[in-house]
């Protein structure tokens, strides 16, 4: 009331101390965590995947054009092939140097990059080509593609949400 003592319990419940206020670690966990080993690792395996689907890429494309006599058929394959090569490409050099643009590129590239995925799976079960005897051959070559393909983009959305990993790149950027 009006007349009563100053409580000493009361006056600590009004004081801000050092008990009252959250250390920036506390506020954030994953705000004091360094993940730049872990967005190195994963950049330039992006980087070894683009060459490696490159070189993929031009053989196939060699062997379209001797094969094909239709150069828009040809320039089309390259255009599909490209695609992802230019992407892992430019994610890859981004992550490396921890550029701020890359995490959000890698995000909205992986999410597209797993819909495409299933879709592909979904259509190849749907038209039976996984389970005919004379496409096992064929399968022997696509499952490992689409399993990288799912496993990739997965692996990429999990690391690239975590709040220590976003603080990473904040930080670098900052």
């Amino acid at each position: 009331m009006a007349g009563d003592p100053p409580n000493d319990l009361v006056d600590r419940a009004y004081q801000v101390g050092a008990s009252a206020v959250a250390t920036p670690a506390e506020a954030d966990p994953g705000a004091a965590v360094d993940r730049r080993a872990a967005i190195l690792a994963l950049g330039v395996i992006q980087i070894v995947l683009a060459a490696l689907i490159g070189l993929m890429a031009a053989a196939m494309l060699v062997g379209y054009a001797v094969g094909s006599r239709s150069l828009v058929k040809t320039l089309a394959a390259g255009l599909v092939c490209l695609a992802p090569v230019v992407n892992l490409l430019v994610t890859g050099l981004g992550s490396v140097r921890i550029a701020r643009w890359a995490r959000r590129a890698t995000l909205i590239s992986s999410g597209l990059w797993l819909t495409l995925t299933l879709f592909a799976v979904a259509f190849l079960l749907g038209q039976g080509l996984l389970g005919r005897e004379e496409t096992a051959m064929v399968a022997w070559i696509v499952v490992p593609v689409l399993l990288v393909a799912l496993a990739l983009p997965i692996v990429l959305l999990a690391v690239y949400t975590r709040p220590s990993v976003r603080a990473t790149f904040e930080r670098r950027a900052g």
